[in-house]
């Protein structure tokens, strides 16, 4: 594999960090938001992107405390919220940022375990240009990244692709937060490699 793609945009949360931001999103609506679903929104707001850009999202743990409390209420009572329920799933996110965007555009939600971040920005790499990218995580305090892709153009970050070395761990948070800051000049992975 072999490329080239511009970096439009980005935005970084570490944790840590003030909480995800999320007061432009109505309220009926922000009440309903999980903690990973506020990260999300507040990473892909920060960064600009077309309103019809193609969007996806990774995440290595997805809904864990939802999750977790899904099966316990489960376990309880043997009952489940369905409201629970379809927040709890991996497309939840993406899938709620379309309907308040009003983005027809396709979205994918992607979970490969500690692969989850480098293969979702494989997944962009293939997704029409532009394209939103949002990497996030409740667990650990929350944090994640989003990032927006285009064709490689004049004034902008032009990043090479190349194909990753399988016998290099994946590509760990910080040191994605790190190259798209322009802190590391490479970023290479156990499936892609940036420079």
């Amino acid at each position: 594999m072999s490329g080239a793609f511009s970096i439009l945009g980005f935005a970084i949360l570490r944790a840590g960090d003030a909480s995800a931001g999320v007061d432009f999103v109505p309220p009926i609506m922000r009440r309903r938001l999980s903690p990973l679903q506020k990260i999300f929104f507040s990473l892909a707001h920060a960064v600009e992107v077309a309103p019809s850009a193609a969007t996806v999202f990774a995440s290595r743990d997805g809904e864990d405390a939802l999750t977790r409390r899904i099966v316990a209420d489960f376990n309880d009572d043997g009952s489940v919220s369905p409201q629970r329920f379809s927040a709890s799933v991996y497309n939840a996110a993406p899938g709620l940022w379309s309907v308040f965007t009003k983005n027809r555009a396709p979205y994918t939600a992607t979970a490969s375990g500690a692969d989850s971040l480098e293969c979702g920005l494989l997944e962009t790499l293939f997704a029409a240009r532009p394209a939103l990218f949002v990497y996030a995580e409740e667990t650990g305090g929350g944090y994640g990244a989003a990032v927006v892709l285009g064709e490689p153009s004049e004034g902008a970050r032009t990043v090479r692709v190349a194909s990753g070395n399988p016998s290099r761990q994946s590509v760990a948070f910080e040191d994605f937060a790190a190259f798209l800051e322009g802190r590391i000049p490479a970023l290479e992975g156990r499936w892609i490699a940036l420079s």
